[in-house]
């Protein structure tokens, strides 16, 4: 949430020495996570936390919500700097969930445990065995001489220099209370590939190719190792955080197997997570017995979050695939949220609704954690419903929402990052980007590629391909009005419904699409 923030906050004040300070912060803590020992360097995927400033020892539990939420933070980051180091962080992460936290019939497992057994005869698991080396392990998996590298030289000192391995390990007792990474190693690249190259003469291409065998070795002799456990309980708020990863990655980086997986996905919780008599989200599934997915004997109906992350992947996942039906399920959930969770006296969401009996009293998070409380993505929610169905009496809530925590706001903003980034979108007013045209010309797929490329927080992007009798055309009269340009596919960029004069360069579009 404090990334999105400082990455809004960089949009809506380019020009100026804190707009540069905010995206230098955001950049370069993105980069040093990615170095550090919270990043799996073996497995792909991130760890929970990191017990250190330098982002080195991690709780080594990994957890759905990270996974997704900083695959849309990478996805953001070469989005605005063009910078492949960031998209191959996307790739790494959503790599480690499609292969170890996917389920055969579409949805995402919450988390891997932190503690496994070192050895298949070990009587008591540790935290990190599965992930951590020894020097020695390391030098008897990677023996081999490296070419044209300094004499002497082989894979193990190469990799050992790189990745901060030392002899008796490079944990700090501090970090390590209970002794359990006593001599063991959690990789961290200190340095960069340049200077590594540069120690053993070699040249950058060459290091990186004897990394990457590296790191296939270590993944194949790790794969030996007894696994930490799996939780395979799939949560519609977290399957919602992690399409929404996949959506954004698959729009950023032009991947359409991403935004394939992403509409797997969602068709899962429409299948397993929503019941279409009544209209409502379920909160949980199981893997079960032959990889079936179950429910719990009483299944248990979806709080707010299941609602907020779920109508905010599905707007993500439209705007990646551009297939209404999406969008037309948001927004039925978005007036299912508003039936069960709205406080029409103190104004903004409960977390819980009024029928659960088990409740005395229902209440409202005010603050930010590991993931950003469900008030504060409601607003944006409720702005980008608001465009996409000309209901404006959402906007009105999301000015309720922020009038119900202006207080907190004013007093500790520091609580709430989500939020104060909503409240700048709320009062930026968000554009809707019209492009008019088929969406398989390749003039459209050029508009819709400079769209996707360029970071403006406060756009929805829609498609008026003509078909006067679909879903948005009856949301939105005003599209029947946006025509073609000279036949070519014509981008309009509208707020409140009036719209500029249209544009067909992609170079013009570019240059209306900052804040």
């Amino acid at each position: 949430v404090n990334l999105n923030f400082l990455f809004t906050y960089w949009a809506l004040h380019q020009t100026t020495p804190e707009g540069a300070r905010a995206l230098q912060m955001a950049l370069h803590t993105l980069k040093m996570m990615a170095h550090g020992g919270i990043h799996d360097h073996i497995g792909q995927g991130f760890h929970r936390y990191a017990t250190d400033q330098h982002w080195h020892v991690p709780h080594f539990e990994k957890m759905l919500y990270d996974q997704g939420q900083l695959a849309a933070m990478y996805s953001k980051a070469f989005q605005i700097s063009g910078d492949e180091f960031f998209a191959d962080v996307v790739r790494d992460i959503l790599l480690y969930v499609s292969r170890d936290l996917s389920d055969q019939a579409g949805g995402f497992y919450s988390a891997e445990d932190a503690d496994s057994y070192p050895t298949i005869t070990s009587r008591e698991k540790r935290e990190g065995a599965f992930c951590v080396w020894t020097a020695k392990e390391l030098r008897a998996l990677l023996p081999d001489p490296v070419e044209g590298a300094t004499e002497g030289t082989t894979l193990g000192d190469v990799f050992m220099h790189h990745y901060g391995v030392e002899e008796a390990g490079n944990v700090d007792p501090m970090k390590d209370p209970h002794q359990e990474l006593k001599g063991k190693n959690v990789l961290i690249a200190h340095c960069p590939p340049e200077l590594t190259a540069a120690r053993f003469g070699l040249e950058p291409g060459q290091l990186s190719a004897l990394l990457q065998e590296c790191q296939q070795r270590l993944s194949s002799a790790r794969a030996q190792r007894p696994r930490p456990h799996l939780d395979t309980k799939m949560l519609a708020a977290w399957n919602g955080l992690m399409i929404s990863g996949f959506a954004q990655a698959g729009a950023t980086l032009a991947e359409q197997g991403y935004v394939s997986r992403a509409a797997q996905a969602a068709a899962f919780l429409r299948t397993h997570l929503f019941n279409p008599d009544s209209g409502r989200l379920l909160r949980s599934c199981y893997r079960g017995k032959h990889s079936s997915v179950e429910q719990s004997a009483v299944p248990i109906q979806g709080f707010l979050e299941d609602y907020v992350f779920v109508i905010q992947a599905l707007f993500d996942l439209y705007e990646a695939s551009l297939d209404q039906g999406w969008l037309e399920w948001a927004l039925h959930l978005q007036h299912m949220q508003d039936k069960l969770f709205w406080d029409p006296k103190g104004f903004a969401y409960f977390s819980t609704e009024a029928s659960d009996p088990s409740l005395l009293l229902r209440l409202k998070d005010d603050q930010d954690g590991a993931e950003p409380t469900p008030n504060s993505v409601a607003v944006t929610n409720l702005l980008r419903a608001a465009c996409y169905s000309g209901h404006m009496d959402w906007v009105e809530k999301a000015g309720k929402i922020l009038a119900a925590f202006s207080e907190r706001l004013q007093k500790i903003p520091i609580t709430l990052p989500e939020m104060v980034r909503a409240t700048a979108v709320f009062h930026h007013t968000l554009k809707q980007v019209v492009i008019c045209g088929d969406p398989q010309g390749e003039d459209t797929k050029e508009m819709l590629h400079c769209v996707r490329s360029v970071f403006s927080p406060n756009k929805v992007l829609m498609v008026a391909d003509g078909d006067s009798a679909g879903f948005l055309y009856h949301q939105l009269p005003f599209l029947a009005s946006l025509e073609r340009k000279d036949g070519k596919s014509t981008a309009y960029i509208c707020s409140n419904f009036t719209c500029s004069l249209p544009v067909t360069s992609v170079q013009e579009l570019r240059g209306m699409l900052s804040p």
